[in-house]
């Protein structure tokens, strides 16, 4: 009985060996058949190759035929208009208070050969007038007209509250006749040897044409 397990014992390290070996073997066997079947892979013909060209994302649009513009036609010569020269006629001072009032030049003291007397008592009188400017529209289409103001004289003899009382044709001369009415200068009224502002004053600007 002893013989027969120590017999046992010996074959068994023989028969795990012998699996081991026939183990080794298959797999073996398989490596070279996996590889065998890579080889073959490798030699098969590739396909061809299709070159398909650039792909063209955007097609930019065609140019189109320049446009030849004709040439604009010449300016015509300047033609020379002939635009009446304005002529200001003088204006009549006489009439220009609430009243009939004339402006006179501005009174001296008088001697006799005795001392000098002073004057306590003087009207209003024009040292500047400035004339009005024609208005260029009005010129060139022969327009004339009248504007009549009034205003008021200070005590310094400055031209101030300037009103247009009436105007023929209207708004086309009030402009320049206020214009020029500002700039003119008088010499106050004077009453009792003081310098007093003179009301309701008027006066008319006239506005014609005269060609040469």
């Amino acid at each position: 009985m002893t013989a027969i397990y120590a017999s046992r014992f010996a074959q068994q390290p023989a028969l795990k060996l012998g699996a081991a070996v026939a183990a080794a073997l298959m797999i073996t066997f398989l490596s070279f058949a996996v590889m065998q079947q890579l080889i073959k892979a490798t030699q098969v013909a590739r396909p061809q190759v299709v070159d398909i060209g650039p792909v063209v994302l955007f097609i930019p649009p065609k140019d189109t035929d320049a446009q030849i513009k004709p040439p604009l036609p010449k300016m015509p010569p300047p033609q020379n208009r002939d635009i009446p020269k304005p002529t200001i006629e003088p204006v009549d001072m006489t009439n220009v208070g609430p009243g009939p009032v004339t402006l006179q030049p501005p009174i001296l003291p008088r001697t006799n050969g005795g001392p000098m007397q002073q004057v306590t008592d003087r009207s209003a009188a024009p040292l500047v007038r400035v004339e009005p400017r024609y208005p260029i529209d009005a010129a060139r289409d022969g327009i004339t007209g009248w504007v009549r103001l009034g205003f008021t004289i200070d005590e310094t003899g400055s031209v101030t509250d300037i009103t247009v009382l009436a105007a023929e044709p209207g708004a086309i001369f009030n402009r320049e006749a206020i214009r020029a009415l500002r700039r003119w200068k008088y010499q106050p009224q004077i009453v009792n040897g003081t310098a007093i502002k003179q009301l309701n004053m008027q006066v008319q600007l006239d506005f014609s044409l005269q060609n040469d």
